[in-house]
């Protein structure tokens, strides 16, 4: 900063210094063609300085993306609002956002405006492919100068702004699961949490319901449609387990625990949450929509930790008598023993990635290509093998 102000008094004391240069052999020489000179400089000057009176720190922005929640393999468009108060004369403003490295190798995005003697602008900036994980957005670089070119300026506009992006969300996880299930069965009614008979209540019916759910009678006699509330019987409490150990497959599989996890919640069932790697997290049991905005940032902020690392809390979850699903990777030898050693093994089903490899008996094995990001078709940087 110290450099670019030197650099910009520099320039401005040899303009100066022609300047007075100029007056001084005007005044000796006092044809037309000096006097010319002399005033079309004066003018020159004048630009300068009225230029060099407007601080670029003066412009107000916001930075605002397409949705507020946002799923991986999107296309994310960034716009960036510039505002100010009064309406000062300026040629051009060039901005960049530089990209957070979280992202992957992205380049900066970089576009000029032309404010002039507008009070507020927007730039739409060039979007990109959405990466699951919690991205830091450093401040907008601005940087103008006078028409001439002259007399440059920067500086620095805004704040950091934060940007969680979800993992993707794979509504019909059931079925995939079902249909590579060992047994091969064709439907999901066996990751779907069953209703005993005991009627908990009756509320009103409400979008989403099943039309069994519908007590005729007591719609009959209220006037409104209302729908019967059952408890859940105590074998639908089930923990979620999402084993991050580092693996080319860290994605696929977090992706299918996530969806499961969610499904779960949205059926209101009774679901305990592990999300174990670093920045991991673990949930207790609990219903619908109490938890789930926490457990998907866990989701999307965990990052893959070594088997070492999880060894310790995976054999405490373990160790509980709770019906469980885990969700790995890959199969590994120390993931075997943990869990064969374990007291409640029975109540164990492990879902994996299918590589190709040898295969576990007994563990479910997941598609690459069912768990696979869409590929984007509208101008967004992707790259799903190199995360």
């Amino acid at each position: 900063m110290t450099t670019k102000r030197a650099l910009l008094l520099m320039r401005f004391g040899v303009f100066l210094l022609l300047y007075v240069a100029l007056w001084t052999y005007t005044l000796f020489q006092g044809d037309f063609a000096s006097w010319f000179l002399t005033y079309f400089f004066s003018f020159i000057l004048l630009l300068l300085v009225c230029g060099s009176l407007f601080r670029l720190k003066n412009w107000q922005i916001k930075r605002d993306f397409h949705k507020a929640r946002i799923q991986e393999g999107e296309t994310v468009r960034l716009t960036v609002h510039f505002a100010r108060k009064r309406a000062f004369p300026m040629g051009y403003l060039l901005m960049q956002q530089a990209m957070p490295e979280t992202l992957g190798n992205l380049p900066g995005r970089q576009q000029v405006i032309y404010p002039f003697f507008k009070r507020s602008i927007t730039a739409d900036l060039a979007p990109f492919t959405a990466v699951r994980g919690k991205h830091v957005f450093p401040a907008v670089e601005a940087e103008t100068s006078d028409p001439f070119g002259l007399m440059e300026r920067s500086a620095r506009l805004g704040e950091a702004v934060e940007l969680t992006i979800y993992p993707r969300y794979f509504p019909d996880i059931l079925m995939k699961i079902s249909e590579n299930s060992p047994e091969n069965e064709r439907n999901a009614t066996n990751w779907t949490f069953k209703k005993n008979q005991n009627i908990h209540g009756l509320r009103e019916f409400t979008p989403g319901d099943r039309i069994s759910w519908i007590d005729w009678k007591s719609s009959a006699k209220t006037g409104k449609v209302m729908a019967r509330e059952y408890e859940n019987s105590s074998s639908s409490r089930v923990r979620v387990i999402f084993y991050g150990q580092q693996h080319p497959h860290f994605d696929f599989a977090l992706r299918a625990a996530y969806s499961f996890a969610r499904k779960m919640l949205e059926q209101n069932g009774e679901v305990s949450v592990a999300v174990l790697g670093e920045n991991g997290q673990t949930f207790g049991f609990s219903r619908g929509h109490a938890k789930l905005e926490d457990i998907a940032k866990a989701f999307a902020e965990v990052a893959p930790a070594t088997a070492e690392k999880l060894a310790e809390p995976l054999t405490s979850l373990l160790a509980q008598n709770q019906r469980t699903i885990l969700f790995t990777p890959f199969v590994d030898p120390a993931l075997q023993k943990a869990v064969r050693s374990s007291v409640q093994k029975q109540t164990i089903q492990l879902v994996s990635i299918l590589d190709g490899g040898q295969m576990d008996a007994g563990t479910i094995y997941l598609p690459k290509k069912a768990l696979a990001l869409p590929e984007t078709a509208d101008g967004g940087d992707t790259d799903e093998n190199n995360r």
